[in-house]
């Protein structure tokens, strides 16, 4: 049975402040998103001690380590929907077998994944036109990544669970202790600090690895301490086809979607490597610093997400369509705000990660293309999360396919013909203000009305 506090919640989700409740699920995640990007930042800002080479090294590899993850991702969104609907109708064994399913399923396909992945390193990199002096680090950095992979993919789908369930307290405080432990690692192996070797690039992967395997076995720990409110035991974790089933129909749509999406940044990967090592840092430091604009804005989406989730399940639609028009607005000034000041300040924001004067002028170049433009990601990124909390996954993997790969790609692409590395800068930036109003007249159609468990719930409310 559920705690108490998770009944609570959902009462806050079903029918108190919109503004309040929004505010109480989306601080956590708030919180440790800035910790993620100062993780980041950190990352950045150590390998950029080595030069140019080693920051290049992660950023021509995340790209493709996000189309391998992608496609599990695909399976926790799944999930999301099922639990965060169950949850919402108070069906908690329902969920809780929605939960120990997802987990099972997350680790047999990470496993397979990060098999596939390490292998395939090599020939990938170099079908991508990674340059020579990036080639190798990106090598190293990227196996070692994906032979951690089954510990990303379990903590993924514990934070997924715990969310639509309206706990985003606990995977807040797991993953911060990772992220706290990989900034610690880092500088000791990254330049063999004390007892530690000097590892350099390797040092960075290693560190990462290390702290997410701390984090996986302290989230399998509370999953079977019966300390997240629900008593797990070793039973509940027996493959339920049927469910899969449901997965994948629900799931495998995300997941082509989720790694189309990514491949999209592969792809976009190769074009910026195109123009040398100078424009890659100055695109990797960029796109780090940009993350700071969304550790709020995403914040607020994802905890929306977990309030659509749970109203979808008692089909409250007129409260639904409030909750996401406030978090529109609340998202737009949150956006707007830190926008404007890196805006004003780029060059010197750039200067403190590295010194390259060529890697600063072309980050500043960047910028002053691509910065316009953030308000409307996070308009996209709440319209297509509405849509995937009901389950609408084919929609979803559309609009996606549409912003990377019919926009953003082929603009990035087409323009960087015209206008070298600024081209694909303001290729970017063109791809999200279309997507987004793309997007936002999507959703208005409601077709995220049909939920994933509406044969299985009986709601107390109407539409």
């Amino acid at each position: 049975m559920m705690e108490k506090k998770h009944e609570r919640m959902r009462g806050e989700i079903l029918n108190g402040s919109i503004e309040k409740t929004l505010l109480k699920l989306a601080y956590p995640l708030i919180f440790f998103n800035l910790l993620f990007i100062i993780y980041n930042l950190t990352d950045t800002f150590w390998l950029g001690k080595l030069g140019r080479e080693a920051v290049s090294a992660p950023t021509v590899s995340f790209p493709f380590i996000w189309t391998m993850m992608s496609f599990g991702a695909g399976f926790a969104i799944a999930g999301f929907a099922f639990v965060s609907q169950y949850a919402g109708a108070g069906q908690w064994d329902k969920a809780k077998h929605n939960i120990a399913n997802l987990l099972t399923l997350m680790f047999f396909s990470s496993f397979i994944l990060g098999i596939i992945g390490f292998f395939i390193t090599p020939w990938i990199l170099h079908i991508l036109g990674v340059p020579a002096d990036a080639y190798d680090n990106a090598v190293i950095y990227l196996r070692v990544m994906f032979i951690g992979i089954p510990f990303s993919f379990e903590g993924f789908a514990f934070s997924f669970a715990l969310r639509a369930i309206g706990d985003t307290k606990t995977p807040t405080i797991i993953n911060s202790i990772a992220i706290i432990l990989n900034v610690i690692l880092d500088p000791l192996l990254i330049f063999g600090i004390g007892p530690f070797p000097r590892l350099e690039i390797l040092g960075a992967a290693l560190g990462t690895i290390i702290s997410y395997s701390i984090a996986s076995i302290l989230s399998i720990y509370l999953v079977f301490s019966g300390k997240l409110g629900i008593k797990f035991y070793l039973s509940d974790f027996k493959p339920d086809f049927s469910l899969y089933k449901k997965m994948f129909k629900i799931g495998l749509p995300a997941s082509i979607g989720q790694s189309l999406n990514a491949l999209g940044f592969v792809v976009l990967m190769g074009i910026v490597s195109q123009f040398g090592s100078v424009v890659i840092a100055a695109y990797g430091i960029g796109q780090r610093i940009i993350s700071l604009i969304f550790t709020v804005s995403d914040g607020f989406s994802m905890a929306m997400s977990t309030m659509v989730g749970q109203n979808l399940g008692v089909l409250n639609f007129k409260r639904i369509r409030k909750i996401v028009n406030k978090t529109i607005l609340i998202n737009t000034i949150f956006i707007s705000i830190p926008t404007l000041l890196i805006f004003l300040f780029r060059t010197q924001i750039i200067g403190i990660f590295i010194k390259d004067i060529l890697v600063i002028n072309e980050g500043a170049i960047f910028y002053a293309c691509f910065l316009i433009a953030m308000p409307f990601f996070g308009i996209f990124f709440i319209s297509t999360s509405v849509v995937r909390t009901a389950g609408r996954t084919k929609e979803s993997m559309v609009l996606g396919i549409i912003r990377l790969w019919g926009l953003r790609v082929s603009l990035a692409y087409f323009l960087s013909t015209l206008w070298g590395s600024k081209g694909i800068w303001i290729g970017m930036a063109m791809s999200n203000i279309i997507a987004s109003v793309l997007a936002y007249f999507w959703y208005k159609r409601e077709t995220w009305k049909e939920t994933v468990t509406k044969e299985e719930v009986i709601p107390p409310f109407q539409p």
